[in-house]
């Protein structure tokens, strides 16, 4: 391996690989093999990072948890999560950032999202795992295949993320350097809540439907939402149902009652009341006024 051969790699797979996968469908915002990677700042983003370390050591914290980080480790960042790498000798890594492509949530998909979110560490120690094992074999098959498009080489990136979440549903093979805490099982929790209100806005989204979904109970789901959030549930999903109608109205020739539907509310006229109340005015009217005219 040399830090030629990495860059290669990194601008053949962001050139030609930026898709894959069959039944889940994966969208990559970036592919990297990194020479040495030293400290970034704390960030959090909205899509998935998963990273392999191949040599050296530092410190991966996840949620005010602190990992040590060695060759063979991998760790994810998870969407919504407080994150920060730090090595003061530098890490040789390889890391992939994407999301899931699918418009309509498949069972696959929720499958696969569910495993991920729910892994009970983001860092294992796995040297010789299913997952370490594809890094390698993607990482030569590019530099030996360079061809656009090349069928194994497409194959082998949806086998890598399609393993993902089997490797972090194993128990970690790392211990924290500093002691656990509660805070990154409430995150995920309130991550797989949030997607779950997202996916059914149209239905039923009080706290004993999600907190059933989600197989807690109804008072650690409200608790959660307000410790991690500082909303109400029910404060929480009025403002996403709000949002996706203002959408709609300034996007679709919908009618005010289907988009009232669209968004949970069998009663116009309450959707009405919800959406004055937030905004100051009645959807035909922010419609009206949002709407170029001709």
């Amino acid at each position: 391996m040399t830090e030629e051969n990495f860059a290669i790699a990194t601008r053949i797979l962001n050139q030609n690989y930026r898709k894959c996968g069959d039944g889940v469908e994966f969208r990559i915002f970036n592919w990297g093999l990194t020479w040495k990677h030293y400290d970034n700042p704390v960030h959090r983003h909205s899509f998935y990072e998963i990273c392999y370390v191949l040599e050296g050591e530092g410190e991966y914290e996840d949620e005010e948890v602190t990992y040590r980080l060695e060759g063979g480790v991998l760790f994810a960042s998870l969407p919504g999560h407080w994150h920060q790498i730090r090595s003061r000798t530098g890490l040789q890594l390889f890391f992939v950032a994407f999301e899931l492509a699918a418009a309509v949530t498949s069972p696959e998909a929720e499958a696969y999202e569910s495993g991920l979110l729910g892994s009970p560490s983001p860092v294992v120690l796995c040297p010789e795992g299913v997952t370490a094992l594809l890094w390698r074999a993607l990482y030569r098959q590019v530099l030996m295949h360079a061809a656009d498009g090349e069928p194994l080489t497409a194959e082998l990136c949806a086998m890598l993320l399609r393993s993902f979440p089997r490797t972090f549903g194993q128990p970690s093979g790392t211990l924290p350097v500093k002691a656990n805490s509660s805070s990154r099982s409430r995150s995920h929790l309130v991550q797989l809540a949030k997607r779950y209100i997202r996916d059914n806005l149209s239905g039923e989204l009080g706290l004993a439907e999600v907190s059933a979904y989600l197989n807690i109970s109804v008072r650690h789901l409200s608790r959660i939402f307000k410790e991690e959030l500082g909303l109400s549930f029910v404060d929480y999903v009025t403002g996403e149902r709000m949002h996706a109608a203002e959408g709609l109205l300034k996007t679709t020739l919908h009618s005010v009652k289907e988009i009232a539907g669209f968004t949970g509310y069998q009663s116009v006229h309450y959707f009405t009341r919800v959406f004055s109340d937030r905004y100051g005015t009645p959807p035909a009217e922010y419609r009206r006024a949002a709407l170029p005219t001709n």
